[in-house]
């Protein structure tokens, strides 16, 4: 009976442990299966890079939905962009628009970001950085035509620098930038004719931004309906 008990015990605990590992071995598979959704994610990649959005620009709701759906080899990474980005929103509009941050950890994770993507998700990289490029080029080259038809008599017309701001394909602001020593009078005619292109032919809600030498002298925003002046400040 002792024997028939010990051997009866002996039994119950290797069921029990059977039982262990296979639940065990059932919960790693679970989460291996659970663990993110890569056709998902690239849906979410692709569509963004047919409306010309590079993928490390990503507005925050797309890269918050990314980190939820994003394997585990890559959410840390998603993670880090989307914090970026969540800072880089909430800096002033001249900070937002034109001012370069180097942040070593943020091109790491761009840079991996952007391999794991051409990787895993089956896209050309290269097709969608030639898109981008020459449809940038374009909307450049069509505000360089309108400041000539249109403000040809003016004093910063053959001096002027011109850029066309970007996320992506999406135009979300025009820069103006004048010689050190410009008048008044010319920063505020150039903000006006910039104006007059993005938010009347363009239909466009953004920033334009007029800099003499380094220093942003006037500023409109979509909300405001005039340009707002600053202090020109003069430099040696």
């Amino acid at each position: 009976m002792r024997i028939n008990n010990t051997n009866t015990a002996v039994g119950t605990k290797l069921a029990l442990l059977l039982v262990t590992l296979i639940v065990a071995v059932s919960a790693v598979s679970c989460g291996n299966n659970s663990d993110g959704d890569v056709t998902a994610y690239c849906d979410v990649i692709s569509k963004n890079l047919d409306l010309g959005v590079p993928d490390t620009n990503l507005p925050i709701d797309q890269l918050d939905l990314l980190i939820t759906l994003a394997p585990s080899e890559v959410k840390k990474v998603v993670t880090k962009i989307r914090n970026t980005s969540a800072d880089v929103a909430e800096i002033s509009a001249l900070d937002q628009l034109f001012a370069a941050t180097f942040d070593p950890e943020a091109i790491d994770a761009q840079n991996t970001f952007q391999i794991y993507n051409s990787q895993n998700c089956n896209i050309n990289t290269d097709i969608v950085e030639d898109l981008v490029s020459a449809t940038q080029a374009s909307i450049q080259s069509e505000l360089e035509q309108f400041l000539s038809v249109n403000y040809e008599e003016e004093n910063w017309s053959k001096e002027a620098q011109i850029d066309v701001v970007f996320n992506g394909i999406v135009t979300v602001g025009v820069k103006g930038s004048l010689a050190l020593g410009s008048g008044f009078q010319d920063a505020e005619s150039l903000c006006q004719a910039l104006s007059l292109w993005l938010y009347a032919v363009k239909e466009v809600e953004g920033t334009v931004i007029v800099l003499v030498g380094e220093n942003e002298v006037i500023e409109r925003s979509s909300e405001n309906l005039s340009c707002a002046t600053k202090e020109i400040e003069q430099t040696d």
